[in-house]
């Protein structure tokens, strides 16, 4: 008795340039991640700008320089 053996079929809808990865299929299962990804890029982005924005420079808080009348020592000279 011979064995018969079946002959595989070929998938057709795979791509012929098996180095190329972005085709129309895998584009639109990458689309919705992709516009997620740049999205939550800008929020982050923004709130970083207006954190920046937040925080008082340093020269605005450096300590007023004292008057020479309002000295605790004065000149010892008597």
């Amino acid at each position: 008795m011979a064995t018969q053996y079946k002959r595989i079929k070929t998938n057709d809808t795979q791509p012929k340039n098996k180095g190329t990865y972005l085709t129309k299929e895998n584009w639109d299962v990458m689309k919705p991640f992709v516009h997620f990804a740049f999205k939550a890029m800008s929020v982050v982005a923004s709130a970083i700008v207006v954190i920046i924005k937040i925080i008082p420079k340093a020269l605005e808080q450096a300590p007023p320089k004292p008057s020479p009348e309002g000295r605790a020592l004065k000149n010892l000279k008597s």
